[in-house]
């Protein structure tokens, strides 16, 4: 079969309003609905080698992505979740490899119930954690590998019941409470599951050190059933010190701790209302506390300081006060004298304010990244001092301006993914006498270079090539320009050095049926039911396929 060959190229990346989220649909991929990565600065010369790492939900389909800086689409994982929530999706050493580590489960008000979960480079699952001890299941704020890949560090979120009387007197404002959500971290040995260390926060901090009332915010609880638990510490990360200690973060204490690795005492506090250090600087509700540096007795941390909640302080307290805007903070505490200071501060350029979730990445050329939470923003700044870092990056996912959908911590790291599962092809032509137009994907793919497209009009080949064209996004769209229908398609996706990395299923090419016999690929209404006509010479088939015009929406409520 002789074609002459048209080099024709696109992303078909069609936009499709879900409930309020931007999303994109692939014709050689039906099921992915991922939300579109718009980038507004990107200055090459300044930024980190990495792929872009987001954990979207709410008013978007739940799915772990990996974008290019660029925005295009490289992995969506909605298939590991199952309809569940992922969250705090990173790249992790584990056994001596990279792997992609993050939570997976389902939210509840403020938290998750669900595991943990590893897959190697070929997006296969190799492990699946859970809590031990008897506990309930993992929570979605913290899945933190350590140790070089043998121990993972974990959030927990439990009720338990609670007495005003001897637990808070006096405190009329916890009087009816009777029933509380504690804070619980476990490191987990890997190989074993076996838990290593638990903490619980309500062994050592009191309920009285709380900025969050009972019924003050959505998440809060009104303490007076174990489904409506007053969660009044909130734990939302973890942390290890190279000599065993953890760092701790409560949001809802506005306070970060150092956790004693052998009896779980609190060696210092640093924030909230009975904080160890002198401070030049305060944080609210923050997430992502991470140990930088210790060298005797000076610590350096960072958090992601949110700045503000979804409701006041209480009454009387009046310290820390509101910000402006959130920020990522690198703060210095000197333990021997009791001080910390702010040595360097991170701000969004467009200044928002998130109210919860986000985080503040350290990379390798010292760059920082940062997460914005509940305002779906990706920043990378360059390694600079006292608030003056350039902006390098900076996007968000886009939506129609009244989106309720986050993504609870934001990464950039390097990857390489080689999926086990075959290219995605779609084939269309619009009548059994034209060319047909090929769009072609492989999902979690970083290695394809260029598609090769071969066809034939047998199942069983012999197949001939019709067209190769350079990857360009996600999907790629090629056509042959000499109008000859060909019946069958297989897609070969190509590396660098044209090297064979993998072929998609043969695929028949789908024509309109009469009723829609005037529609084209891009344009055919919702009824997207594509048969062939024995009349014209192709042998019947029939595919039933997503309306792209009509696509589901989602509501989650998180706040993290």
């Amino acid at each position: 079969m002789a074609f002459t060959v048209l080099l024709s190229l696109a992303v078909l990346t069609k936009l499709v309003p879900c409930a309020r989220a931007q999303v994109q649909h692939f014709y050689s991929n039906p099921t992915l609905e991922p939300p579109t990565l718009v980038v507004e600065t990107h200055n090459r010369s300044l930024t980190e080698d990495g792929y872009i790492f987001m954990t979207p939900f709410q008013d978007t389909q739940p799915s772990p992505l990996i974008f290019q800086s660029d925005g295009t689409l490289i992995w969506d994982g909605r298939a590991h979740v199952d309809g569940l929530q992922g969250h705090d999706l990173t790249v992790c050493d584990y056994e001596g490899a990279s792997n992609l580590c993050f939570m997976y489960g389902a939210q509840e008000n403020g938290y998750a119930r669900g595991y943990g979960l590893i897959l190697d480079q070929t997006y296969t699952q190799v492990l699946n954690v859970t809590s031990g001890n008897g506990q309930p299941a993992l929570d979605q704020h913290e899945f933190f590998v350590k140790d070089d890949g043998t121990t993972v560090l974990a959030t927990i979120y439990k009720q338990i019941p609670f007495d005003a009387a001897t637990s808070a007197p006096g405190n009329t404002a916890l009087e009816n409470v009777t029933w509380i959500q504690v804070g619980i971290f476990q490191q987990i040995e890997l190989a074993t599951n076996n838990v290593l260390f638990e903490w619980q926060s309500s062994d050592f901090v009191p309920a009285s050190a709380s900025y969050v009332l009972p019924g003050k915010t959505d998440i809060s609880g009104n303490g007076s059933s174990a489904s409506t638990a007053w969660d009044y510490f909130h734990i939302n990360s973890v942390d290890m010190f190279e000599n065993g200690d953890y760092l701790v973060s409560g949001r809802h204490v506005k306070t970060v701790y150092r956790i004693n690795g052998t009896d779980g005492s609190i060696i210092w506090q640093l924030n909230g209302m009975t904080s160890d250090f002198t401070q030049d600087f305060t944080f609210d509700f923050q997430h992502n506390a991470r140990v930088r540096g210790e060298n005797g007795s000076t610590v350096v941390i960072s958090v992601y300081d949110n700045g503000a909640d979804d409701s006041p302080p209480p009454t009387g307290h009046s310290k820390p006060g509101y910000e402006p805007y959130s920020a990522g903070k690198v703060l210095s505490l000197d333990t021997a004298a009791n001080t910390s200071t702010l040595l360097d501060w991170y701000v969004s350029p467009g200044k928002q304010l998130s109210t919860s979730q986000g985080d503040l990445q350290y990379l390798p050329n010292g760059n920082k990244f940062m997460g914005m939470g509940d305002l779906p923003f990706a920043v990378e700044f360059t390694d600079n001092s006292t608030g003056n870092a350039t902006v390098a990056y900076y996007a968000h996912l886009e939506n129609d301006n009244t989106a309720t959908f986050s993504s609870y911590r934001n990464f950039k790291f390097e990857w390489i993914g080689q999926p086990a599962t075959p290219p995605d092809l779609f084939v269309f032509a619009q009548n059994c006498s034209t060319s047909p137009v090929f769009y072609a994907s492989w999902n979690g793919a970083t290695e394809v270079n260029s598609w090769r497209f071969q066809t034939s009009n047998e199942s069983t080949g012999p197949f001939s090539t019709v067209a190769t064209v350079v990857k360009g996004g996600f999907e790629t769209q090629a056509t042959v320009a000499t109008g000859e229908f060909s019946l069958f398609t297989i897609a070969e996706a190509r590396g660098a050095f044209d090297e064979l990395l993998g072929a998609s299923a043969v695929v028949q090419t789908f024509v309109p049926a009469a009723s829609i016999a005037n529609c084209t690929a891009t344009s055919c209404g919702p009824t997207l039911n594509y048969t062939t006509a024995a009349a014209l010479g192709c042998p019947v088939t029939r595919s039933t396929r997503k309306d792209p015009h009509n696509p589901p929406t989602y509501g989650f409520r998180f706040t993290a």
